[in-house]
């Protein structure tokens, strides 16, 4: 069920480009919740009129602000808000990554530092339901039948431990850069590599046994362990194909960018 935006009284635009402040004034109202998702957005004339602008102002606008993953004109329909942090942050950070020509072994690096920052704040504050909750995803990801489910579950398993940290930054990084690093294995070798990957499930269940006993100097030790041992196997994929920071994994970071 979706909602129409709330009526308003007229903007008066007085520096910078129209087309600037416009885009600055709705993305406020959408991050204080005046604009909820689901909301349609007044039509271009009604937009044009509340800001003094032409129609053409307004549409540039709103593209700004769909190409920002804030706003999906819906053809016949109108504008909605469909504003998602996980998508939001994704299309920032991949744009950041590519602009840099971030390597993938950047991007390993990272992703073992946030992993060993989220298993000890999940000893010190996961609830214990929650921690158990990680068993029953590790059955699954060993079930996986092929690669493409393998990754998925691979990803359901270190998305939901990195939720255990409660921290939502540590977790939008650590789901953004594993997805980041799935695509790429599909972008490089046709799909994550189960064979490497299931000789970590040792290393995972350990990590696993630790967190449920609170130990976090174990659970770091393991962690770092399991990044090693996954970095190793990542490396040794790279030297089959090459181009752990070049064309393929710019081709992956305009493809999670694009949404």
């Amino acid at each position: 069920m979706t909602a129409d935006a709330p009526n308003s009284e007229v903007v008066t635009i007085s520096r910078g480009t129209a087309t600037e402040q416009i885009m600055a004034d709705l993305q406020d109202q959408i991050l204080c919740g005046k604009l909820p998702r689901g909301t349609r957005l007044p039509n271009e004339k009604e937009l044009a009129q509340r800001y003094k602008v032409s129609p053409n102002t307004i549409r540039e606008a709103v593209r700004g602000l769909a190409a920002l993953k804030m706003v999906e004109p819906r053809h016949g329909a109108g504008t909605y808000v469909t504003a998602q942090a996980e998508v939001m942050f994704a299309a920032v950070a991949a744009s950041v990554l590519e602009m840099q020509r971030i390597s993938l072994f950047d991007v390993l690096s990272l992703l073992g530092v946030l992993q060993e920052r989220a298993v000890v704040l999940a000893c010190e504050l996961a609830a214990d339901e929650e921690l158990v909750d990680l068993t029953p995803l590790l059955d699954k990801l060993e079930a996986a039948g092929d690669p493409g489910e393998f990754a998925e579950r691979l990803e359901a398993f270190f998305g939901r431990l990195a939720d255990t940290s409660h921290s939502p930054l540590i977790a939008f990084l650590t789901k953004f850069l594993m997805r980041l690093l799935v695509e790429v294995a599909r972008e490089q070798a046709g799909g994550v590599r189960t064979e490497f990957a299931a000789k970590l499930s040792s290393d995972r269940r350990k990590l696993v046994d630790a967190l449920m006993s609170r130990d976090a100097k174990a659970a770091v030790r393991l962690a770092a362990l399991y990044h090693g041992h996954a970095e190793a196997m990542v490396r040794a994929v790279v030297a089959e194909h090459g181009d752990s920071g070049g064309d393929h994994v710019q081709q992956v970071y305009r493809r999670v960018r694009q949404g």
